[in-house]
């Protein structure tokens, strides 16, 4: 199992061995994507355990955290693609999984670094493919300030439209929208979908808890 990576990926393997697939010749990457939303939870618990363990390591942290977790519903494989810091910067040994499959958790940690910008305020790109084999990325972008609310921002492009390079407008655009956005954010865009919401911690030096989720439109397949 990768770092910080949880859960056993959905295959058409796994699919094989089911009772409802089992005379079924073919299965599509919609079928995949359903079967890892009716599982979600198995990994979910994994991940937020993990996740509640590095909480108890915060103690002795000086700024704001942020503790972020990415589910892959989308019935095959997610790919690291590019990241944006607008504030702080992922901590170490935290990373951004390359890889991340169908059915499985990414759990990062974001921190508050010193300087003129203070909380943890950043983006993760993933990118994977559609019920059509067409190549997108999935944007999740989150705001972790030290005195006002949280917030998170989500959105679905055509792959490779985040640059690698931080002055590119792209991420003006971002951060604007993450800016005049709240605790929870949705999208759609050609058969995909992508969720976020962030819970407020008890833990002040926490402060908050991003859940996002990429899926295929399930509901329309």
């Amino acid at each position: 199992m990768a770092h910080m990576v949880f859960g056993n990926p959905i295959t058409e393997e796994t699919l094989k061995g089911m009772p409802e697939y089992l005379n079924k010749t073919t299965t599509t990457i919609t079928d995949k994507a359903h079967m890892a939303l009716i599982m979600k939870n198995v990994a979910e618990a994994q991940a937020f355990e993990y996740m509640e363990s590095l909480k108890k390591e915060m103690c002795d942290c000086d700024g704001v955290i942020t503790l972020g977790s990415i589910y892959n519903a989308t019935g095959g494989t997610i790919t690291y693609s590019v990241k944006h810091d607008f504030s702080g910067k992922l901590a170490a040994p935290s990373t951004y999984p390359a890889k991340i499959e169908n059915g499985q958790y990414a759990v990062f940690k974001h921190e508050e670094t010193s300087g003129k910008n203070p909380g943890s305020c950043g983006a993760v790109v993933y990118w994977g493919t559609n019920k059509d084999d067409k190549a997108c990325d999935w944007m999740f972008s989150w705001s972790n300030p030290t005195s006002e609310d949280n917030k998170v921002f989500t959105e679905i492009a055509e792959h490779g439209h985040y640059k690698a390079n931080y002055n590119d407008c792209t991420w003006d655009d971002v951060h604007e929208k993450l800016s005049n956005s709240g605790t929870t954010s949705a999208f759609e865009w050609k058969g995909c979908d992508s969720s976020m919401t962030s819970t407020p911690s008890d833990d002040v030096k926490l402060r908050v808890l991003v859940c996002a989720t990429a899926t295929l439109d399930i509901a329309k397949a």
